[in-house]
This record gives C-alpha cells, structure tokens and sequence, in this order.
C-alpha cells in the first residue's frame, strides 16, 4: 500500500512582535518617497514580514493539540510562498503550525509583495505558492504559459473589502457605492479634494485617502467593483501594500478615508471607524454574518492560493497544501479574522487539487459566473470527473459487479444513471450473493466491483492475494443497522446490546425461545428471529458487535440474503425480531416497528441525524466498495467509479435511503482511487483505527 501523510490538526500561534519600521515606511509614503513595498517586518497584528520563515525547530503543540504522526515528522523540504498581504496571516498561520507538526524539517518562506507581485515571481518559477486576493488576471495567465507553469487554482476563505474613517470622523455612517466612486475614480483626482464635495450638509473638510499599492489584489478588487474597471483609480492617495502601514495614517489622520481587509480592521477596531456601505439594499455593516451570507454586498470577496502543479509530486508541499483545506484547521482561518467557506467548498477545493485540475476558473478571459461553489462544481466538471457528459457516450463494455444486499441500491442507482449517461453502451449488472459471496466472486477475478457492508476480512485479503488481484478500498455511505419487530408488538421500544446478545449469543440456540427470559417482565410468548444470511457482511457485522466475535450467532433464525424477505416475515409474524440495514427500515417503515438501541448512553433511535453524529452507537457503520486496481486502466470503469464519487451523484446515495459521508470523505477516497493506492487500510490483519476521516487519510 503507498502511503501519504496524516495531517494533525493545531492551533495558530500568533506572533504579536511590535517593530518600528511601519512607522519608518509610513513616513517614507507619507514623503511621497520609496516605493512602500520595499517595507521590512511590518508590524504585528497581523505580523506582515516581508519574508517570514516558519519555526525551524521542533516545536512543542499548543496544549491539546496532537502530536504530529511519523509521516508528518520524516517530511523535509522548503516552500516559497510570495503575494497577497490579505492572505497573508492565513497562510502565516499555517506555516506556523505546519511548521511546528513536521519539526522544523519543512520550512515555509511567505513573502508579501502584494498579489500581482506575487503572481510575477510564481509564472516565473521562484515560489511554490501565490497568495492571492483577487482571481488571477488573464495577463498573469498568459505569463505562467510562456514559462510553462501549470498551476492550481484554490478558494481558501472569504473576506469582506471594509472602508474605514478616523474615529474622530462623527459625520461618515454609511456610503454609497456612487460615493465611493466620486471619491475614488480617476477624475476626481486633483477635484474631489472636500468632504463637502461627496455629500452635500458634510463639513468644508480636507479629505485624505489611504489605499493598498497598485500591486494589491485588494486595489484591484476595489478599482473593478466601485469604477468598473480593476486598476483604474486617482493616483493622490497614499498608498502601502502593508495594511499596518494604514491603519497607522487612517488612526492619527482626522481626514481619513481608506480601505483594506476585514480581518485588517477587525485587529485594529479601537483605533478605526468603520463605515456601513449602501450596495442598493440599504446601509450594510461589514460583519462576519454579513460578509458569508453575502448581504454585504459587493465589497464581499474570496481569497485564493494558486499552488504550482509540481505541488502534487512533492510530498512536503502536498502535504502543507492538503493541511490547509483541512477541516480541521478552520479555526486558523477564523483567528486571523477572516471567514471559512462551508465544508462544501472546502471539500470540492480539497478534491480539484488532490486531482490536478490545473488552470483558471475564477479568473482570466476564460473564466466561470456562478458562486464560488458552482464555479468549483463547473471547473472539475470539465475534468475527467464529470466532464465527460460529452464523452461518457463515447464509452463502452461491461462492468459485473456483486456483493451485499446492503450496498445493492446505491450501487444499482449508480448504475442505472450511469448506463443513461452513456446511451446504454456501459452496460453494469449488479449481482447480490452478500458481502461475503461477493468477496469470493472478487478475489477469483470474476467481477470488477464487490460491494460491501463490512470491511474486508483477513481471510479475504489473502484469497484476493493468492489469485494476483489487486484492489483499492473505498468507502461511499453511513448505514445504521437497526432492529426491528412487528408492529403489533406493544411492549418492545428500547433494547440494550446485552439483551441483543442474550437473544443472539451462540449458546442462546434452543434455550432462549420467549421473550420473557429477555427482560423480566416482558409476556411469556415465543420469540422469533430473523436475520441476514451468514455471507452477508450485516450478519457479520453485527455479531461482531453484539457477541464480540463474527460469526458468532445461534443458528436457529430465518436467514435471507434478500433484505425484501426478511421484511415480508417480520411484518407478519407477531413474536418476530429481526435485523437489518437503516434503508431498507425507512423504505417500509409503515409495516415494521423501530426498536431503540441503548449502547451505554440510553436509548438512540436510528436516524439520519444519530447514523451520521455517531449517537446511534455502537450499530452504525460505513459501506464500501472495492474495486479492481486493473479499473484504473478501464476507462468504461474508471469513469463509473469516479461518478460514484461524484458530489453531483449525493442525492442518490440519500435517495435510496443511506447516509452520505461529508464531502471531505468523498475527495479523500477519490483522491485514493485516482492515485491507485491499493490494500485494506478499514479490514484485514493491518488495519488502521480511527475516524473514517483518519483512516483515509493515514492510508494515502
């Protein structure tokens, strides 16, 4: 099996070192003297270096944090990162802990020459990484082509463009975009020099205006929104690419008006007064609420990294990459002030870089209308994800596949939309001879596809082995396995996992027959089970769960493969428990009675909320499908796969009554496949122990 690396989740260190020289730079601006992007370590708050270099120790993690796993420790290596000072504290922090997880062995040099800057020295080769605050710009692409860099293009949070005033200001609440214009376009350079000049009943008063430099994607972002066109702007202001530097002249400047970051200003908030902005909709403050559901309007904005290609073949920079989309680290983001995606962008932007989905989808002459998650959702479906709409017709052969009744609905929706897809010229027959059966099937080379309700067993994993078929194990779905009786049954509602076991226990066969030796109490009559077959990966997991071994069950029950009978019997048989999949529960819900589950917390009914939070202990449990490594070279079933994985394809999943991972589950096992990492990491003598999160990530 290849392995990846396990990312471990930290908490950002702030630096919080006060130096001198933004003062020194904003004099030299204030001169009208040296270009300010010439600035060295700024000051802190957020700290913006101009180069900063993560810890070169081995760093002790903030308390509670988790110690860094071997694999992130044995990394070493440099990464360039150069660009946007808005995004800088972001990538700082993740450097910073990055830096702490893998020793000190990776170092991370993040420069701040502002975006377009930062885009010159990464098409020309020098950095890894382009911290961005605006979409890359069709010039910059065309650099990038001629000195043949391919590069990744990744959403990493939201930011809220702010204008802010001296809070000596007492006459400036709120502006509209109009006066901002007046204020900020090109002509009113020399002209628009009063207050009184913006609005009429404002003061007689100088106005003074302070702005990011020219090589700013926030100037860029502001000059596009408010005069219509990025970098068209009167040039009398005082500019920085250093944010510090403006918040120093707006605070000790009566006159004041400026812009930058909302992280920026929510540092510095004691010493600005921020302004409400009228969009169209009214006076709109910038707040975090406002700014990620998008009312503060039209100064809300993503920030990006674009990640050179060869990212992907160097492990240290992958890793680091991989680290900053993970869910766990969000809280970085946050504590530099700036705001998190939904998990949904975060986990489509996981999967376009795990895939290699190079080029611009937010920026250039080419690029993508549509939220940042429809703008992700378009970009990998011009990949060989789901691009092939044009090209699944084009497609042929024929894919067998079997294994667990449990598994068989999502499979078989897949399939079936999967066969329109491609003009019924892929043709996919799913068999159901239950996990076990199916693995047979499998491992003797006779199917493509074996579907599973259980991992795969040790004795599988050789069988598989001795016959030379190789596999890649991919989980697709929660079921809960839920237990059930007759609805006429009026004294079962909750059950412990000890009277399950006294029920089902090997030696329970023949002495346990009425459901009074289950619980004192219950009435005196005949007690009879029913429960999926022995090759059935539900049977197997159960009595693993319930009688601590697989396997281990009394014989004397009414086993079907065919969850459809199982159902049949139970619904008419008074004295009858049985067992099976939450979906095939939901699905005849109106013929079966629930039972709840007590696994030590009290009793949990099963659900789709209590499958997925994992309340509903300890019967919930992942699905899978494993898939032949020789799929790979199979276009027919390499693309089936991959529309398996599809976030597109959820809502089949949820239709045929499963629970769907998070995204971040499902990039992770696509990532898997494409990259061809075979073996059991879920069953099997080595397997791994974790979340099913961790053990994805531990097995890449």
């Amino acid at each position: 099996m290849r392995l990846n690396l396990n990312r471990v989740p930290g908490h950002f260190l702030a630096l919080v070192i006060l130096t001198a020289a933004a003062l020194l730079a904003f004099a030299a601006v204030g001169c009208g003297g040296e270009d300010p992007t010439a600035t060295t370590a700024p000051p802190a708050n957020p700290t913006t270096p101009a180069a900063t270099t993560a810890p070169s120790s081995g760093s002790v993690p903030a308390a509670g944090a988790t110690t860094a796993p071997a694999r992130v420790s044995e990394l070493s290596g440099d990464i360039s990162v150069d660009g946007s000072s808005t995004v800088f504290p972001i990538t700082e922090a993740m450097a910073e802990e990055f830096g702490n997880l893998t020793g000190g062995d990776v170092r991370i040099t993040v420069g701040v020459s502002g975006t377009g800057g930062g885009f010159k020295k990464f098409c020309a080769g020098e950095t890894h990484i382009s911290d961005a605050s605006r979409p890359i710009k069709q010039s910059e692409v065309d650099l990038c082509a001629e000195n043949g860099i391919e590069y990744i293009e990744l959403p990493v949070a939201i930011d809220g463009l702010s204008v802010m005033v001296n809070p000596a200001n007492d006459f400036v609440e709120c502006m509209t975009v109009d006066e901002l214009h007046t204020l900020w376009s090109p002509e009113a350079e020399g002209q628009v020099m009063k207050w009184s000049q913006v609005r009429d009943g404002w003061p007689d008063e100088e106005v003074r205006l302070y702005a990011p430099g020219v090589d700013s994607g926030t100037f860029d972002y502001f000059t596009e929104v408010v005069n219509g066109d990025g970098g068209a702007s009167r040039g009398d202001f005082l500019p920085s690419e250093d944010d510090n530097v403006l918040v120093t002249g707006i605070s000790g400047d009566r006159g004041a008006l400026g812009y930058f970051g909302y992280a920026y200003y929510a540092e510095n908030a004691d010493r600005l007064k921020l302004l409400a902005i009228d969009g169209g909709s009214g006076c709109i403050t910038p707040t975090e609420e406002t700014i990620n559901n998008g009312i503060y309007s039209p100064l809300s904005r993503p920030l990006f990294i674009y990640v050179s290609a060869e990212g992907l073949n160097q492990p240290h920079v992958k890793a680091f990459v991989e680290f900053y989309l993970d869910s766990e680290n969000r809280d970085l983001i946050s504590d530099t002030g700036y705001i998190p995606f939904p998990d949904t962008v975060y986990a489509l932007t996981l999967d376009k870089f795990l895939t290699g989905a190079t080029g611009a989808a937010f920026g250039g002459d080419a690029r993508l209308h549509g939220t940042v998650e429809e703008v992700l959702m378009m970009s990998m479906g011009q990949m060989a994800m789901t691009a092939p709409a044009t090209n699944l017709a084009d497609l042929s052969g024929d894919i067998s596949v079997d294994g667990s009744s449990t598994v068989f609905p999502i499979t078989e929706a897949m399939a079936e939309e999967f066969g329109h897809a491609t003009d019924g010229n892929v043709r996919i027959t799913v068999g159901v001879s239950g996990t076990g059966g199916g693995f047979k099937k499998f491992c003797a080379g006779e199917t493509h596809i074996s579907d599973a309700s259980r991992p795969i067993k040790q004795s599988e994993v050789d069988l598989c082995a001795e016959n030379g078929i190789e596999y890649i194990e991919l989980p697709v779905a929660i079921d809960g396995l839920s237990v059930m009786v007759n609805p006429a049954n009026d004294f079962v509602e909750c059950m412990t996992v000890d009277e399950l076991h006294a029920i089902w226990a090997p030696e329970a066969e023949g002495q346990v027959m009425k459901w009074s030796q289950v619980r004192a109490g219950w009435p005196d009559e005949d007690l009879r089970l029913y429960a999926p077959g022995v090759d059935s990966g539900t049977f197997d997991y159960f009595t693993e769960t319930v009688n601590g071994e697989s396997q281990a069950s009394r014989g004397d029950f009414l086993p079907s493969e065919d969850d459809n009978v199982l159902v049949t019997g139970i619904s008419g048989d008074r004295g009858a428990l049985g067992y099976f999949g939450y979906a095939y529960y939901a699905e005849n819900a109106d013929r079966l009675k629930l039972v709840a589950i007590d696994g030590g917390s009290g009793c949990i009914t099963p659900t789709d909320e209590t499958i997925n939070n994992g309340t509903y202990s300890p019967l919930s449990r992942p699905l899978f499908i494993y898939v032949t490594e020789e799929a790979l070279d199979q276009p027919h079933v390499k693309a089936f796969v991959e529309f398996f994985m599809d976030a597109a394809n959820r809502n089949l999943i949820s239709d045929t009554g499963y629970i769907p991972f998070p995204d971040t589950i499902y990039g992770l096992a696509l990532n898997k496949f494409t990259s061809g990492t075979t073996g059991a990491a879920f069953g099997g003598d080595a397997r791994l122990h974790g979340s099913v999160e961790e053990v994805l990530r531990a097995s890449q």
